[in-house]
């Protein structure tokens, strides 16, 4: 089985595993076979749909036919409900339902940025299942939101053949079932299927010991129209009723008379202490017994919900242990009606110990909603502030922005370490607008904190400001004030908790990188990836493997940055993460690694991806400023420098490596002298302020060289010393040709310096730049020898596909490269291909890419049938005498 395995990751909180469990079915529950039959032919295909009002018995009749079902396929439950209405929350249930008890590394649910990635993920993994799973969704009308109808559309339309699926719900959900219909593979239960017969009305009125006679079972179906919450309501009526004929008569019709009725016969027909517990403990959607008596203060909530789940038929059992229980929904929104009109203002109160529980079972967000439901502020503000770090490490920040909406601003405000987490969590979803009035009311009420809470601060709002810094471009000021901010405060050198220290460790290296601190940047970024790593903090160590492999492309070259950027990208495909804000650093790099090592088609790849992955305006304007260099780069490499001068003539904040303004104006002077402006270079270059040491010597040494001055390229070059890995490749090489120029002797002892920087760090673009290195050069250094053929032979392979191509007569695939031509007039001797390569002073590899090619491109098997055809087709005209061979030459 592949890799791709399902399970629930750190980084969203785990879904209850009452979620995942089928309800217990009740206890006069009556045997449907019509319907079990219909859902057992619908698990054949796959797609089925139950759909009916509430309380019609759609999830008795799913858990009766899971009990009994004859089928061999496990069956995965999911219990949906309001909280489900969220991407991360819904698919962290499904995965965990479809895992089961396998702990095999998976995709990870949605976070901010990787919805688009994720649903094809997700088909992916689930058609590598090792068996089939149906799967069920109950209550899938309470999905709502545009991003889990779109996903879960997605699904049934690619639904693999080792998944089924059965959607439960009230209504028809807003997804692309005609398609289904049309093709016959849906099978539906509708609300007229659902509706009790007249028999089954009778079968459930016994199972209650109500048995009726004819004419007022009848008269209670033609009421009911068949609805089995109306006939379980009438039975519960019925018990103790001297008059059952009156009372059938009288019985309800809608859901307004229901409730009616389940306020006057059921709610205030209960005891004064089971009534209170009833409406008290109706503000949890799922509750056991310890939940209930927080919420309650007494301490026999566990024997009430199990007395009230055997007599009650509104209180359903979750699990098989009798610990967790819910109330049926029509009956838990008539509770919650009720308890807001007579608890009043005590429902604030039950919330908040609702909250407090859940906070301290370590369930944040249950809490969190208990504690905002309520308005306790205090308590929201407390627990915001406690987990707000974790939450962001975890990509949970949109979540966390979402939450504090609710909040009251006055609120935000007086609170200063609150509003620096706000400030955090809107920064880190690129709104720098919304963010700034509440960093800058953490700085202005920072005096109010207590003294042991002050370095907690101090972090937040150090990692505040780098983060705005980041995406208004000014990081210099915001280092140095971080840094400031840090020092400051007391015991500023230790951090509350792992994730806390990662994020600040993060954000002052990519800060520090962007400033130009290079050291300090490649120190803080590592120790943050070991971090990440033993922590699996794994949506922060994606960004941060990107950020650090930018650094080493820059400062290093390609080889030593392709391993980060293949760590974090191969980490985030794994987790579902693809396109994701924070694959950006990552993408760059391997584009700039590619387009350095001249990979043009896997540097336009990794650029869109990355384009892709920046989005809008809000991102990091230091990410933008490299992927437009390396835009105008690949296009001048492609050979459109007109749309490279075009992509430089932004403006840029200071940054550094590609995204310094001063090397970018030192790529538009280099490709002004590529079509020959020599003198718009030179203007260029001499209002250039600051570059990258190194940079602005080479461009100037070009500069002189491409005005045949190659003395003047020497001396501009004397004594420099590049930062940047491409820049010295690139003094190197200019250094080479200048030699070349005034017929130095040392020119190969120069050729070969460069050769030897040019492997070690993975560069090829400088060397096969148009008008740079001549092939002459290259082959002089094969026939006088190097120490790097390979690369020499690699080289000249580029640029010979360069050369105009030989029009091959008669030949209507694609024509032969002047050097194919050359291979193909010695495949009619008798010499090896490593003789071949001897021959032409290329290695043996080349020689064989070679050969392939003409194979390919003459359409055949093996060298003989090469020649035959290639004199077919006249491409061997001539000869030439080699060792007793012809050779025949065009």
């Amino acid at each position: 089985m592949s890799a791709r395995r399902l399970r629930t990751p750190k980084e969203s909180p785990p879904p209850l595993v009452t979620k995942l469990l089928p309800p217990r079915l009740p206890s006069a529950h009556i045997r449907r076979p019509r319907l079990i039959e219909r859902l057992e032919r619908g698990a054949a295909g796959p797609l089925t749909l139950v759909c009916g009002p509430p309380g019609s018995g759609k999830t008795s009749l799913l858990c009766s036919w899971m009990q009994e079902r004859s089928g061999t396929e496990r069956v995965a439950w999911v219990s949906l409900d309001q909280s489900s209405d969220a991407p991360a929350v819904l698919w962290s249930a499904v995965l965990t339902a479809l895992r089961g008890d396998s702990a095999e590394p998976s995709i990870a649910p949605p976070v901010r940025g990787s919805h688009l990635t994720f649903m094809p993920r997700l088909v992916n993994a689930l058609a590598e299942l090792p068996e089939t799973a149906i799967l069920v969704l109950d209550d899938v009308h309470v999905l709502r939101s545009r991003e889990c109808i779109a996903q879960l559309s997605f699904l049934t339309l690619h639904l693999p053949p080792t998944v089924r699926i059965v959607l439960s719900g009230r209504a028809e959900p807003p997804l692309p079932l005609h398609v289904s219909r049309v093709l016959g593979t849906l099978t539906e239960i509708r609300a007229s299927d659902l509706a009790f017969s007249g028999s089954e009305a009778a079968e459930l009125l016994a199972a209650h010991e109500l048995p009726l006679g004819d004419a007022a079972l009848a008269t209670l179906c033609a009421r009911t129209e068949g609805w089995a919450a109306g006939l379980r309501l009438a039975a519960l009526g019925l018990k103790g009723c001297d008059d059952r004929d009156r009372f059938v008569v009288e019985f309800g019709g809608d859901d307004r008379v229901v409730a009616d009725y389940l306020l006057a016969e059921v709610l205030d027909h209960q005891s004064p202490c089971r009534r209170a517990f009833l409406l008290r403990t109706s503000i949890a959607d799922r509750v056991t017994g310890a939940l209930a008596d927080a919420i309650t203060g007494e301490s026999t909530g566990a024997e009430t919900l199990a007395d009230l789940q055997r007599t009650n038929g509104f209180v359903v059992g979750l699990d098989q242990r009798d610990e967790w229980y819910r109330y049926h929904a029509l009956f838990a929104r008539l509770l919650e009606v009720r308890a807001r009109w007579e608890l009043g203002d005590e429902m604030r109160t039950l919330h908040a110990r609702a909250a407090r529980w859940h906070a301290s079972e370590g369930e944040i967000w249950p809490a969190l909603r208990h504690s905002v439901a309520g308005e306790d502020w205090e308590l929201a503000a407390r627990l915001i502030v406690a987990h707000g770090v974790e939450l962001l490490v975890g990509g949970q920040g949109g979540s966390l922005g979402a939450l504090v909406a609710q909040l009251p601003p006055e609120r935000v405000e007086s609170d200063p370490e609150l509003s620096a987490i706000v400030a955090c969590s809107l920064l880190d979803a690129g709104d720098a607008q919304a963010a700034a009035p509440h960093l800058e009311a953490a700085e202005r009420n920072a005096a109010l904190v207590a003294p042991d809470r002050r370095k907690d601060l101090a972090q937040t709002r150090a990692v505040a400001r780098l983060y705005l810094a980041r995406l208004r471009g000014d990081v210099s000021d915001a280092l140095v004030a971080a840094d400031e901010l840090l020092a400051g405060a007391a015991d500023a050198r230790g951090f509350s908790g792992m994730s806390r220290q990662a994020l600040v460790s993060s954000n002052l290296g990519r800060a520090a990188l962007w400033a130009g601190d290079v050291a300090r940047a490649a120190s803080l970024l590592k120790d943050t990836v070991a971090i990440g790593r033993s922590g699996g903090l794994d949506y922060l160590l994606v960004g941060t493997l990107g950020q650090l492999a930018l650094l080493q492309v820059a400062r290093r070259g390609p080889d030593a940055a392709i391993p980060l950027a293949e760590e974090a990208l191969e980490l985030a495909c794994r987790r579902g993460w693809e396109g994701i804000p924070e694959t950006a650093p990552a993408q760059l790099a391997a584009a700039a690694a590619a387009l350095d090592a001249h990979r043009l088609d896997a540097a336009a790849a990794h650029l869109d991806a990355a384009r892709t992955a920046l989005g809008g305006a809000g991102s990091d304007v230091h990410l933008r400023a490299v992927a437009r260099h390396l835009d105008a780069l690949l296009a001048a490499a492609d050979g459109d420098v007109e749309r490279g001068l075009a992509e430089l003539e932004a403006g840029g904040m200071p940054g550094w490596g590609l995204a310094d303004p001063g090397l970018a104006d030192v790529t538009r002077a280099r490709l002004l002298i590529a079509v020959g402006d020599l003198a718009g270079a030179e203007d260029v270059l001499r209002r250039v302020a600051s570059a990258p040491a190194g940079a602005l010597e080479c461009g100037f040494a070009r500069l002189h060289l491409a005005a045949s001055d190659p003395y003047a390229a020497l001396a501009s070059m004397e004594d420099v010393r590049a930062e940047l890995a491409s820049t010295r490749v690139e003094l190197l090489l200019i250094r080479t040709l200048a030699l070349e120029a005034l017929d130095r002797s040392d020119v190969r002892l120069a050729l070969e310096a460069t050769l030897a920087a040019a492997e070690a760090t993975g560069n090829r673009s400088a060397l096969l730049e148009p008008g740079t290195c001549p092939r002459s050069l290259l082959r002089d250094a094969i026939r006088h020898g190097t120490q790097h053929r390979a690369l020499v032979g690699e080289l000249l392979d580029v640029l010979d596909d360069r050369q105009p191509v030989i029009e091959t007569p008669g030949l209507t695939l694609d024509p032969l490269t002047e050097r194919e031509q050359g291979v193909l007039r010695y495949l009619t001797t008798s010499l090896s291909n490593r003789e071949i390569a001897g021959e032409l002073l290329v290695t043996t590899n080349t020689v064989k890419t070679h050969v392939r090619a003409i194979y390919r491109k003459l359409d055949v098997p093996d060298r003989r049938a090469a020649v035959e055809r290639a004199k077919a087709l006249g491409l061997l005209r001539g000869q030439l005498a080699h060792d007793g061979q012809v050779i025949r030459s065009g």
